[in-house]
């Protein structure tokens, strides 16, 4: 058990001794110091004689030790001992969400910290305390939370599995499990129930109104820049805009652009790597749109923030959609529509279809000893493009007594540029 004295340290300049409480424990000392002062006349053989400060200090070691005598300390540093009696027993919460969502965006993952600002920005409007503590949080307090959601399509379960991975990573952070040292005992997420989202509507659009998306004569330059993006994305797999815009040139070689997707390259052991084959039919559009200060793109002199490239991309598709009389499409679109090309025409399987939009594979082990083929990209991606670009022209069922006769319908090709 550590033990506690109050003594002084060095002399002033004025006369005066500053008073610390003098910490030991194995064998080892730290010392805390208090806002009380004492001066030669209380001092008699380097002891502090002044009995006010003694009482003081007393007060404030039968505190020091009555926390201790609750743990186990006897494996703890004079540190670890230290840190625990000095600090509050409560852990500001909203302090350490903040820091959680800078550490995001340090690694570059801001889309998905943009998602945990919209859960702390709902969970603070319900918890409205600005001083709320890890240990003020209360499982029946969640589940009346929750139910403010419950209307939400998304959010019922996004928001709480946000804030749930925010609370453990805070207690992983404060506790010192080897060692006992528990700051944060409670855990008010633990069985909690977090409803399930509703089935999303299918976002994907048929290939007739991609055909005219990519026929449309744009009427401003936005618009024009999100035809010219989209078709990027269709013909390269469904790449994010995030990437497009991040691109570095050197990763376009030989034909081929290879890269690591922005998304998840800093969660997956893969770091998300991926590869495809850029169509003669867009390399036009990467001259067009050639970036400098080694980008492969120029969107980012373009737009200062991913973001603004990627809502300006979408009023620009929006615009065209209107215009054209078809269906509304957003880059999300785009990306479901060549997944689902690939699955309802090209009869591709879903791993192979998580494969080419780089979705983390379900087999995680054999991705770590296997030297990865990626051709496979290339020849779903072909077949996907020749379904959009190039309908088969439908042939009329075979009349009793008859012959086969062939219904003659327009055919809307995508001319290499």
């Amino acid at each position: 058990m550590a033990t506690f004295k109050e003594v002084v340290r060095k002399r002033r300049g004025d006369g005066m001794y500053a008073v610390y409480i003098r910490v030991t424990h194995n064998r080892k000392i730290d010392y805390i110091k208090t806002d009380m002062y004492v001066h030669d006349g209380h001092l008699k053989g380097g002891e502090i004689t002044d009995q006010i400060v003694r009482a003081k200090c007393s007060i404030r070691i039968k505190e020091f030790l009555d926390k201790l005598n609750l743990k186990d300390t006897d494996n703890w540093t004079v540190k670890q001992v230290m840190e625990f009696i000095s600090s509050n027993d409560k852990v500001l919460f909203y302090p350490y969400c903040d820091e959680f969502v800078k550490n995001l965006r340090g690694k570059g993952r801001d889309k998905t910290a943009e998602g945990y600002e919209d859960a702390i920005k709902s969970f603070k409007k319900f918890f409205t305390d600005t001083n709320l503590a890890f240990q003020d949080i209360k499982k029946k307090d969640l589940g009346k939370w929750i139910e403010t959601l419950m209307e939400t399509a998304r959010a019922k379960q996004k928001y709480p599995s946000n804030m749930k991975a925010i609370f453990d990573a805070g207690r992983d952070k404060y506790n010192d499990y080897e060692d006992n040292v528990i700051f944060i005992a409670n855990n008010p997420f633990y069985k909690l129930e977090i409803p399930k989202c509703d089935t999303p509507h299918k976002k994907a659009t048929d290939t007739d109104s991609i055909r005219k998306l990519f026929s449309a004569n744009p009427k401003g330059e936005r618009d024009e820049i999100a035809q010219d993006v989209a078709k990027l994305m269709i013909y390269m797999v469904g790449i994010n805009t995030i990437d497009l815009y991040d691109m570095e040139d050197w990763r376009f070689e030989g034909g081929k652009l290879r890269y690591n997707r922005h998304k998840t390259r800093t969660v997956r052991e893969d770091k998300a790597y991926t590869e495809v084959t850029v169509r003669p039919e867009i390399l036009y559009l990467f001259e067009k749109y050639k970036g400098k200060n080694g980008y492969l793109f120029n969107f980012k002199q373009r737009y200062s923030t991913p973001k603004g490239f990627y809502e300006n991309v979408n009023k620009g598709l929006k615009q065209i959609c209107d215009d054209e009389g078809i269906k509304k499409m957003t880059t999300n679109t785009l990306r479901h529509s060549w997944a689902t090309v690939a699955k309802n025409y090209c009869k591709a399987s879903d791993e192979l279809i998580d494969f080419c939009l780089v979705h983390a594979p379900d087999k995680k082990l054999a991705w770590k000893y296997i030297d990865v083929d990626y051709s496979p990209i290339d020849e779903l991606n072909n077949q996907v493009l020749d379904v959009i670009f190039n309908p088969k022209v439908d042939k009329g069922k075979k009349k009793k007594g008859g012959k086969n006769k062939e219904e003659e319908k327009s055919v809307i090709k995508e001319e290499a540029a």
